[in-house]
């Protein structure tokens, strides 16, 4: 797996969508090339990923509820309280 970064380095001419963390726990995602021009983004720790062709972005598979909570609460708990 690549990051998105990897697949589409910051010259690149598309530059309209920076889709680099997941939208549900704030992981880096990883970002694998298909056949066809698609690529298939996921978030390694929640599961979630997305179908990415063009202009074209859907989801295809849901994260999973428990992970993104546990994510959450973990990266809040590692915060120095102010």
């Amino acid at each position: 797996m690549a990051t998105v970064s990897q697949l589409f380095p910051p010259d690149a001419e598309n530059r309209s969508v920076e889709l680099t963390q997941c939208p549900y726990d704030h992981t880096p995602i990883e970002a694998e090339a298909w056949s066809g021009g698609s690529v298939v983004l996921s978030c390694p720790v929640c599961t979630a990923a997305w179908e990415w062709h063009g202009a074209w972005l859907r989801r295809v598979r849901d994260p999973e509820r428990a992970k993104v909570l546990e994510a959450r609460n973990g990266s809040r708990s590692s915060e120095p309280a102010t």
